[in-house]
C-alpha cells in the first residue's frame, strides 16, 4: 500500500470527528498567531518604555502580553484536549476493528502469527499509530502558522535582516538535522549490539551446563566481549558527534548572530530601524529555530506512523473466515460422513511437522469414513498432523480440497459457521480458561442465559464440585489468567464441565498430554469426567492412551494422510498391521 492510500485511509478513521478536528485546529492556528504577536509586542515595549520612558504604553504592552499567554493557555487547553481525544478515539475505532476482524479468521492464520506480535498490533503499534497523527497534526499546523507568522513579522520590520537570517538558520538546521541522523543512526547500531550482549547473556545463562560441560566459558568470554566492543564504540562516536555538533552550531549561531548586529548597526547609522524593532526582529528569529527544527524532523515522524499503519491495516485487510452456508441446523443427530475428502493446506499447527504423503502436498488423502450417532472413534497414528486436520475439519477450521463432510447427510460447507458449530464441543489438552470466574469459564458464551443450578449440576457431573466448593467463592472465584489458580486436573475438570453444560451432539476430544502427567487421584477425577462427556455423543478422540483406544467403538490408524487400518482394539492387534506396532511402542 503506498503512502498516498495510507494517508486517504487515516482520513477516513479520522473524518467523523471532523467537528472536533475542526476546534483542534482553530485552537492550534490561535497558538500559533500568538508567537509572533509576541515578538510584535517587544518593538513597542523598548521604544516605547525604555526609549521613550512611557508609562502608559508599558502598561499597556504589558497588560497585551498577559491577555496574549492567556489566550495562548486556553487555546493550547482546548486544541490538546481535542486533539489527544481524536488520537483515543482513532485507538478505540481501530482496536475495536481489528479485535472483531481477529474473531473472524480463519485457523490457518493464527498457525502462522505468533500470538506475542498480535497483541503487539491492537496494543503498542495502535497507541504509537495515534501518537504519530496527532503529532504529525499538530507539528504540521501549529508550526507551518508559526512560521509563516514570524517570517511575515520579520520580513515586515527589516526584509534584509531577513533574508540573512533566513540563510544563517538554514545552515544551523542542517547541522542540526546531519548530526541528529548520524546519531540515529549510531543509536540504531549501538541497540543492535545491545540486543546482542542480551542474547549472549541469555544463551549463556540458559545453556550453562552445556557451557561448562563443553568448555566454552572462553569463547562465551569472547563473545561478550567483543559485543561489549562494539557498544564502547558506537557510545563513543555518539558522544564524539554530539560533543563536535554542539560547539559547531554555537560558532555558526555567533557568525549569524555577528552578521545580523553588524547590519542593524548600519542600518541604525542611517535610521532605517529603532532598538525596539531590532529587538523584536531578533526574538522572532529566536522562536523560529524551534519550529523549523520540528518541521524538520515530522518527515520521520510521518514515516514511522505510515510503517505501523501498514502494519495495522496488513492485519485489517485479511480475508475472513469463509461462511457461505445457508442453512441454519437445528440439534443434530450426529452422524459424520467423510466423503473421499482430501487436504492439502499444509501444517496444521505452527511449527507442526509431518512425515510427507505418497503424493505432493497432501496432508489428508481421500478419506472416506462414517461414523454414527454416539459412536466413539479413536484416531490413531505416528503423525500429530494427520489426526488434528482430520478433527479440524468437523468444525470447519480447515476446510478440504477436495470431497466434502457431512453432519446428518447435510454438506458442512451449506451450513452456516454458527449452527453448525453450536452443535460441536471442544475438550482439548490446553484445557482453556479464560481470566473469569469459574462460573464464566464453565457457561462460556452463554453466560447470560444459563442459571446457576445447571452450572452446578454440569461442574458436579465433570467431578469439579469437590474442588469448587472449597474455594473461598465457590463458582465466583476468578481462576486467574490461563486458570493459573488452578491445578491441571481441576482445569480439564472445568474444561469437561463446559462440554457437558454445552451439551452438543458432536465432541472432539484431545486428549494429548491431558493425564499423562497428573497425580493418580486427579488422573482418576478427569477421567471419569472424560467417560461422562462422551456418553451418548458422536466422539473424534486425538488419542494417546491405550485405555481410551480400547473404550473406542472403533479405531482408525493414519498413516502418512491415509485411512490404513479401521476396526475395534482386539480386531486390529490381530493382524499385526501398523496399529498393534503403534500399540506396542508409543500407547
Amino acid at each position: 500500500m503506498s503512502s498516498r492510500q495510507l494517508y486517504l485511509r487515516l482520513t477516513r478513521y479520522i473524518a467523523p470527528y471532523w467537528e472536533v478536528l475542526g476546534l483542534a485546529l482553530a485552537c492550534m492556528i490561535v497558538m500559533a498567531a500568538t508567537v509572533p504577536m509576541l515578538a510584535a509586542l517587544m518593538a513597542p515595549m523598548v521604544d516605547g518604555a525604555f526609549v521613550d520612558k512611557d508609562v502608559e504604553v508599558m502598561q499597556l504592552v504589558l497588560l497585551a502580553i498577559v491577555v496574549l499567554f492567556a489566550v495562548r493557555g486556553g487555546a493550547g487547553y482546548a486544541g490538546t484536549y481535542a486533539i489527544s481525544w481524536i488520537g483515543s478515539k482513532l485507538v478505540m475505532d481501530l482496536r475495536a476493528e481489528m479485535f472483531s476482524k481477529l474473531l473472524t479468521l480463519p485457523a490457518r492464520y493464527y498457525a502462522g502469527q505468533s500470538s506475542e506480535k498480535l497483541v503487539s498490533k491492537l496494543t503498542s503499534e495502535i497507541t504509537q499509530l495515534a501518537h504519530a497523527v496527532t503529532d504529525v497534526i499538530t507539528v504540521t499546523v501549529k508550526d507551518t502558522f508559526t512560521i509563516i507568522g514570524l517570517l511575515g513579522w520579520m520580513l515586515y520590520l527589516n526584509w534584509k535582516l531577513s533574508v540573512l537570517a533566513i540563510l544563517m538558520t538554514s545552515v544551523i538546521l542542517l547541522i542540526m538535522r546531519s548530526a541528529s541522523k548520524r546519531l540515529k543512526m549510531m543509536g540504531r547500531e549501538a541497540q543492535q549490539s545491545v540486543d546482542n550482549i542480551t542474547q549472549v547473556l541469555k544463551e549463556s545463562i540458559e545453556n550453562h551446563k552445556v557451557v561448562k560441560l563443553y568448555g566454552g566459558e572462553q569463547y562465551e568470554i569472547h563473545r561478550m566481549e567483543e559485543q561489549a566492543g562494539q557498544v564502547h564504540g558506537f557510545t563513543t562516536r555518539q558522544v564524539a558527534i554530539a560533543a563536535f555538533s554542539v560547539p559547531l552550531i554555537q560558532t555558526t549561531t555567533a557568525i549569524a548572530l555577528v552578521a545580523i548586529l553588524y547590519l542593524a548597526t548600519q542600518q541604525t547609522f542611517t535610521n532605517e530601524t529603532t532598538a525596539g524593532s531590532f529587538v523584536s526582529f531578533i526574538i522572532a528569529m529566536l522562536m523560529l529555530i524551534a519550529p523549523l527544527k520540528r518541521m524538520t524532523d515530522v518527515n520521520g515522524l510521518l514515516q514511522h506512523g505510515l510503517i505501523v499503519a501498514d502494519s495495522i491495516f496488513s492485519l485489517v485487510d485479511q480475508e475472513i473466515e469463509p461462511d457461505t452456508g445457508t442453512i441454519a441446523i437445528d440439534r443434530a443427530r450426529g452422524e459424520l460422513r467423510f466423503e473421499h475428502v482430501s487436504l492439502n493446506h499444509g501444517p496444521v499447527n505452527p511449527g507442526a511437522k509431518r512425515e510427507a504423503s505418497s503424493d505432493a502436498g497432501f496432508a489428508l488423502e481421500d478419506i472416506t469414513l462414517t461414523i454414527q450417532p454416539g459412536e466413539i472413534v479413536a484416531l490413531v497414528g505416528l503423525s500429530e498432523c494427520d489426526k488434528v486436520a482430520l478433527a479440524n475439519l468437523v468444525p470447519r477450521f480447515l476446510q478440504p480440497t477436495e470431497g466434502r463432510v457431512l453432519l446428518d447427510d447435510q454438506d458442512l460447507a451449506s451450513l452456516t459457521l454458527a449452527s453448525l458449530r453450536a452443535n460441536i464441543t471442544l475438550v482439548s489438552q490446553e484445557a482453556t480458561l479464560f481470566n473469569n470466574t469459574v462460573a464464566a469459564n464453565i457457561a462460556y458464551g452463554d453466560m447470560g442465559r444459563e442459571t446457576e443450578a445447571r452450572i452446578t449440576a454440569a461442574a458436579q457431573a465433570a467431578h469439579a464440585m469437590e474442588f469448587i466448593r472449597k474455594m473461598p467463592q465457590g463458582l465466583q472465584t476468578m481462576v486467574g489468567e490461563h486458570g493459573v489458580k488452578l491445578s491441571g486436573g481441576q482445569r480439564l475438570r472445568i474444561a469437561v464441565a463446559r462440554a457437558l453444560l454445552r451439551d452438543s451432539p458432536v465432541l472432539i476430544l484431545d486428549e494429548r498430554e491431558t493425564l499423562q502427567t497428573l497425580d493418580a487421584e486427579s488422573a482418576h477425577h478427569v477421567q471419569a469426567a472424560v467417560e461422562g462427556v462422551m456418553q451418548g455423543r458422536t466422539t473424534l478422540v486425538i488419542a494417546h492412551r491405550l485405555s481410551t483406544v480400547q473404550k473406542a467403538s472403533r479405531v482408525v490408524v493414519l498413516q502418512k494422510g491415509r485411512i490404513t487400518e479401521i476396526g475395534g482394539h482386539q480386531e486390529l492387534l490381530a493382524k499385526e498391521g501398523t496399529y498393534a506396532k503403534i500399540v506396542r511402542t508409543f500407547v
